[in-house]
């Protein structure tokens, strides 16, 4: 019995990971000289990078503890500063946007 319930167990596990996304956590290009930007202030403690997704695109969203507001540093795939506006209002993205994953915290090595 303990054998048939390890074999389904197995069986379970496999089927569930080939349903699963592989995330890429590689740092934009773009934005590396703005992360070193930040580590290299020394006031970095608390900074983020943030990856999310959001009508199918992936956009990142770069908290800095120096800034005096928040959301004002997210970009999109290419590097382009969002611009928040009725046609792409913060609370929409903010609401709707999935898969969160940090990519760099301050101290992190920057590959």
């Amino acid at each position: 019995m303990k054998k048939l319930i390890f074999i389904v167990f197995i069986v379970v596990s496999v089927f569930a990971c080939k349903n699963r996304e592989r995330e890429d956590p590689a740092i934009p290009s773009w934005i590396k000289p703005r992360l070193e930007e930040l580590e290299n202030s020394g006031d970095c403690i608390g900074s983020t990078l943030q990856r999310s997704t959001y009508s199918g695109m992936n956009y990142y969203d770069l908290y800095s503890n120096k800034s005096s507001c928040v959301y004002c540093e997210v970009y999109d795939y290419n590097g382009n500063l969002v611009e928040w506006s009725e046609d792409f209002p913060l609370s929409d993205w903010l609401e709707n946007r999935t898969k969160l994953i940090i990519l760099w915290e301050c101290g992190d090595e920057i590959y």
